[in-house]
């Protein structure tokens, strides 16, 4: 074994020192023409070497050409794709002995290396192998040795084989004639090992674009497959500054190159991104952290997944979105079920306004007789920070998606089913499910952000709902409880939120049943407002006043709500009254006509029932109103007020007098006083023990 290792040595030896002392005697042209040959019968381009070619034989034989440029496609808007101040190329020296020519070694010299897409979507790196020419038939020669030197070469080229392919300091560029799309690529450093056509291709590379460092790691398992249009496993990784990416699947390079498999994304921050990718987004809040994984099928314009998982801007979710980046923005399509969708994230000043706004009213309310300051802090109380909604012109969407939690400034949705079209920037978010404060409805709500002055419009029907929580978190009004039902159109712009708040219009209607109202006993406000004006909602006392049915209907225009059919039932009393509330400033003014039963009859009891009235006026802001008698009223009519006295005293109102006079209500006998013309001031005074 060890003579024939040492014969078996010596042959090599040989074979290696006749290679090398035939160096002097083999022209650098011959391995020109074969290296040119070689790439356009794989590729159907055309190489061009015009400069020096220098051979070299140990340890590998190796020809380096200067001056080296590869032909674009035919429709190519420069002549060449690649060109480079020098092409390295060294070839395995074994293989050779064989009849195969093997690449040990290729390296571009700063190349530049141009890519574009036509208008028909066909890019320029889409080869078409020449491999019919090695196909077909030998053209007939009339020598014998002619047609065993081609068929000998077509073999060779069939057997090629590359090893390292090597980009030294490049620069790519892109063009894509459909979009009008530009980009440029420097400081390129790849490498990539292709030991066959039919085994697996690695690259790894590291470019600079816009400032940032991008690093790209990849592997293909049947390159020939790739080139011929086929089907191959791949693996991709991304990494930069502003996005890192990993892949795992199959790519198909047919007419329009596909992805297959599983990715995940991960974005830092989608404004930043889209600035660096030389797509800047309108200004304004959102369009934070982006992260998804998932299966997908892609294009180099449409990524489709399903299974997925995201988060974005810290909402998350599950379902299967497409992103189409073929048109004028990005159009997302799909199907989600979110944790939360906080809709104050894309209006700049939405969320701080609306704290603002909410909580200065609230506030107010914790001491009635706060006086000015608290009147003026609740007319201030609307944010006039600017709501900027130019973030929904970023992307388009259609979108069918279900969440557990919806934020609208400081209102909260609860489970929600809908669905959400967004087309350059105006954005329709049609809820067929609505969970709202323990009730249950449908709403349609519009944010239009196109324009200079953001719009908005929302119709609500909702049933089952709860005032106090619903009530607190729009207006910071913290005075009403029951459960009811609410039918509301509201159609608004403006800058701020002070501006919608001003230029509202609408209409609706509430109806709230078995509830109360916060902080104020209509007995005792009325007993307390007969000895002159009262500031603050504890003019009526710290007792609730319960009630079995309170609503009406309303108008809005300009911010002023009116309405003419306020209605109270309630065991001790009946209170109907009209008015309008000032939504900028926050204020009052009503006329309440509180009817105190004769009798104590409960829920559904008659609206109608025998009692005195006593008109009150409520003015100022709704913080820190001021109540004073309507006595003009009363006096308009002296003779019924002494009736209805004289009722509540005679029939079943005495107790409810007496809990409102603080002493038995004895009437008395009036003697020979029936002809007497009634004095109703004295009456009254008799009542209330004034």
């Amino acid at each position: 074994m060890a003579r024939i290792a040492l014969i078996v040595f010596g042959i090599i030896v040989l074979l290696v020192g006749g290679l090398v002392a035939a160096a002097s005697f083999i022209p650098a042209e011959t391995y020109k023409a074969e290296i040119e040959k070689a790439v356009e019968q794989q590729t159907g381009r055309q190489l061009r070497i015009e400069g020096d070619v220098g051979i070299t034989f140990l340890p590998a034989i190796g020809v380096e050409a200067e001056s080296v440029r590869f032909a674009n496609a035919e429709w190519g808007s420069k002549p060449d794709m690649v060109s480079m101040d020098a092409m390295q190329v060294s070839l395995k020296i074994l293989p050779l002995l064989s009849g195969n020519v093997e690449l040990d070694r290729f390296v571009l010299v700063r190349p530049e290396i141009h890519l574009e897409v036509n208008r028909q979507g066909t890019p320029n790196w889409q080869f078409k192998p020449a491999q019919e020419a090695a196909e077909a038939p030998a053209s007939p020669s009339t020598g014998t040795g002619s047609e065993e030197t081609q068929a000998g070469s077509g073999a060779a080229l069939n057997d090629i084989r590359l090893g390292e392919i090597a980009v030294e300091n490049g620069i790519a560029s892109y063009k894509d004639a459909r979009s009008g799309a530009s980009y440029e690529i420097t400081e390129i450093n790849t490498v990539l090992n292709l030991p066959s056509l039919d085994r697996q291709m690695v690259f790894d590379g590291s470019a600079v674009w816009n400032g940032d460092t991008i690093e790209l790691d990849l592997t293909a398992d049947r390159p020939r497959a790739l080139i011929a249009g086929g089907e191959t496993p791949f693996t991709l990784s991304l990494a930069t500054p502003k996005i890192t990416s990993g892949f795992e699947g199959t790519v198909t390079q047919a007419d329009t190159p596909k992805l297959a498999g599983t990715m995940n994304v991960d974005i830092p921050s989608v404004r930043a991104l889209a600035a660096w990718a030389g797509s800047p987004l309108p200004a304004g809040d959102g369009f934070g952290p982006f992260t998804i994984k998932g299966n997908v099928s892609a294009t180099p314009e449409v990524f489709d997944f399903s299974n997925a998982a995201l988060s974005f801007d810290e909402m998350e979710g599950k379902g299967a979105l497409n992103v189409n980046l073929k048109g004028q923005r990005p159009k997302l399509t799909g199907k989600l079920d979110l944790e939360t969708i906080n809709t104050n994230v894309y209006m700049a000043g939405g969320s701080s306004a609306s704290s603002s706004g909410g909580q200065a009213p609230a506030s107010g309310t914790s001491g009635g007789n706060a006086g000015g300051s608290t009147a003026s802090s609740s007319a201030s109380g609307w944010s006039d920070e600017p709501i900027d909604m130019s973030g929904l012109k970023a992307v388009d969407a259609d979108l069918a998606l279900s969440a557990q939690k919806i934020l609208v400034q400081n209102i909260t949705i609860g489970e929600s089913v809908l669905g959400v079209k967004l087309s350059g920037g105006t954005l329709t978010a049609d809820l067929s499910k609505l969970a709202l404060y323990e009730g249950a409805g449908e709403a349609m709500v519009t944010l239009n952000g196109a324009q200079a002055t953001p719009s908005l419009t929302a119709t609500f029907d909702i049933s089952n709902i709860a005032a106090y929580p619903l009530l607190r978190d729009a207006a910071g009004f913290e005075r009403l409880e029951g459960t009811g039902a609410m039918n509301v159109f509201i159609d608004t712009r403006g800058k701020s939120q002070k501006q919608m708040i001003s230029a509202m219009s609408g209409k609706g209607s509430v109806k709230f049943a078995n509830g109360a109202i916060k902080g104020i006993n209509v007995a005792q406000l009325l007993r307390n407002v007969l000895s002159g004006a009262l500031s603050g909602w504890n003019a009526g006392g710290t007792q609730d006043t319960d009630f079995s049915e309170l609503g009406g209907t309303f108008t809005i225009q300009n911010g002023i709500l009116s309405n003419q059919d306020f209605q109270l039932l309630s065991p001790l009393a009946r209170v109907n009254g009209a008015g309008t509330v000032n939504l900028p400033q926050q204020t009052l003014s009503y006329r309440v006509e509180p009817k105190l039963a004769a009798t104590l009859e409960g829920q559904g009891g008659d609206e109608s029932a025998k009692g005195i009235e006593v008109p009150i006026i409520i003015e100022g802001p709704w913080a820190n109103p001021k109540f004073r008698p309507d006595l003009k009223a009363i006096l308009s009519d002296p003779e019924g007020a002494v009736n209805t006295i004289k009722d509540l005293k005679d029939g079943g109102g005495k107790k409810l007098l007496e809990g409102l006079i603080g002493k038995p209500a004895d009437g008395g006998d009036s003697g020979g006083t029936s002809e007497k013309k009634p004095n109703v001031e004295d009456a009254i005074k008799g009542l209330f023990g004034r």
